[in-house]
């Protein structure tokens, strides 16, 4: 651990050199908020994943309807909407006098082709509205989706995070240009408009004074990237900056207590997965292997050891205890059993398992990945090498060692308002194509129940699929929950009217403010 200290230290040193000249961060506006995060590297409005880009698009861009921080769906771009007695047809009627950052008017036809794009580039946001529908915009100010069946989280779809409108005909949006009009391309009707953007370093964002709903209370905004969540809690003490989300548990103490400083706290589904692919030739293939490291992983020390026992565990599947009519307490999930492990692996012929775990440098990943791997060794069977990544690259698909491709990995999943999106996005075939189902899971009984809870508008009934579900995780699934956790934040006094999303990528910053 001393090497890993060491290293941060010399990455704060480092930061606080390029703050002195200027590089990283410029001098404070009184009304600029500056908000640290890891670097983003998908851009793309239809295509981007986790927080980083998800904030980046959130300020640029406006979505036809939202998610709530309470997971309810509210209006936006569409100030009302109707849905036919039959569950088939949804018609949204739009808000008037909207322009986007060029000056052109946002009209239906915005609407319709950011929605046909969604399926031309294979955007995540797919698993959520299913490719079974179809857009259309019988005037300027309205836009109806029909579907071919009942959809019962088809809203959910609509606000998906990479349901961003783009202006019509814009065939590469977020696409850095040349010369004065370098950033063109970022051109949404959103409250902030994107002045510059240095990969790797900031994004400078000033107010949109033409704003739809009136121009935002803040300046600006800038997003200043630095990878290392230690770094960014130093910053957020240091006072250079404003907000910081996804603060490691360890990293509580030091922010609690502190003059000037906020610590924000919410509980959430989100949770890192500890995975295995399940294809082919792959290390999960054999059910034994994954039931193996289910009895190697004993959860409510990890929950004790990493959040402090602030965590909660449920069982191996992602419906989790915050969604509280939908989860099963009932399933009795694997104990942490040793021998029980080695007897599994010699029965698969995998005794010892060697493998490489990767994980992501969020939250405490890397001390999970630590832990796993001392905890794992104890069984006397699993022998596991670590590699941490950076979280933009380790999400990054079109890297090496990316989160999708390595055969055992962890990854952090981010809130969601509702089960069914989850199952929906990772751990159905459709998945694999849009890149979410990571473990590559294919499993002929989820896949009905899935399909068949989507179209399930009765809650009680969607209960008993859940229920079913999650007594076939156990038994089969090839992930290892060890716990949901809460989402930690901290702001400085001086920011008012911040209320952090359970994804916090989606925070909304129009009526956030700065006190003098």
């Amino acid at each position: 651990m001393a090497v890993h200290k060491s290293v941060r230290l010399v990455l704060f040193l480092l930061f606080t050199m390029l703050l002195a000249v200027g590089v990283a961060v410029s001098a404070q506006d009184a009304g600029v908020l500056r908000v640290g995060m890891s670097a983003p590297v998908v851009l793309d409005p239809a295509l981007h994943s986790n927080d980083p880009e998800t904030a980046l698009n959130r300020a640029i861009y406006d979505y036809l309807v939202e998610v709530a921080p309470d997971s309810t769906i509210v209006p936006n771009l569409a100030t009302e909407w109707t849905i036919s007695e039959d569950g088939l047809t949804y018609t949204f009627t739009l808000a008037s006098g909207v322009t986007f950052h060029d000056g052109s008017p946002f009209t239906s036809a915005d609407v319709v082709y950011t929605f046909e794009r969604l399926k031309e580039v294979s955007s995540p946001a797919i698993n959520l509205l299913g490719s079974d529908f179809t857009v259309s915009s019988p005037d300027d100010a309205t836009v109806v989706f029909t579907l071919t069946s009942v959809n019962a989280d088809f809203l959910y779809g609509v606000a998906a995070r990479q349901a961003l409108i783009v202006k019509a005909g814009e065939a590469a949006p977020n696409t850095i240009g040349e010369g004065d009009a370098a950033y063109a391309s970022f051109n949404g009707t959103g409250p902030f408009i994107l002045t510059q953007f240095d990969p790797g370093a900031r994004a400078v964002f000033t107010a949109n004074a033409n704003y739809w709903k009136g121009a935002p209370a803040l300046s600006g905004m800038e997003h200043v990237y630095i990878d290392d969540p230690v770094a960014q809690v130093d910053a957020l003490l240091s006072g250079e900056l404003d907000f910081i989300f996804k603060v490691p548990s360890g990293q509580i103490s030091r922010l609690e207590g502190v003059e000037g400083i906020n610590v924000l706290s919410i509980a959430t589904s989100q949770h890192p997965v500890i995975r295995l692919r399940t294809d082919a030739g792959s290390l999960g293939e054999d059910v034994r292997v994954r039931q193996a490291l289910k009895y190697a992983t004993d959860r409510d020390f990890l929950n004790e050891l990493l959040l402090e026992g602030r965590g909660v565990v449920g069982n191996n599947d992602p419906i989790a205890p915050v969604f509280e009519f939908f989860y099963d307490g009932s399933i009795e999930n694997q104990p942490y059993d040793p021998a029980m492990v080695c007897q599994l692996l010699t029965d698969a012929g995998q005794n010892p398992l060697e493998a490489t775990l990767y994980a992501p440098n969020a939250f405490e990943y890397p001390d999970l990945a630590a832990a796993l791997q001392q905890m794992w060794a104890e069984t006397g069977c699993i022998n596991v090498d670590i590699q941490i990544r950076e979280e933009g690259y380790y999400y990054d698909t079109s890297n090496p060692d990316n989160y999708f491709d390595v055969q055992l990995g962890i990854t952090g999943w981010g809130a969601r308002p509702s089960p069914q999106l989850l199952l929906s996005e990772a751990y159905v075939e459709s998945g694999i194509a849009t890149g979410y189902n990571e473990s590559r899971y294919v499993n002929p009984e989820i896949e009905a129940l899935v399909a068949q809870a989507r179209e399930t508008t009765d809650n009680d009934a969607r209960r008993a699929i859940y229920a079913q579900i999650s007594a076939i995780f156990r038994e089969d699934g090839p992930i290892i929950i060890p716990y949901f956790a809460p989402l930690f934040g901290g702001t400085s006094a001086r920011v008012q009217n911040l209320t952090m999303a359970p994804f916090p990528g989606l925070t909304d910053f129009r009526t956030v403010s700065l006190s003098s």
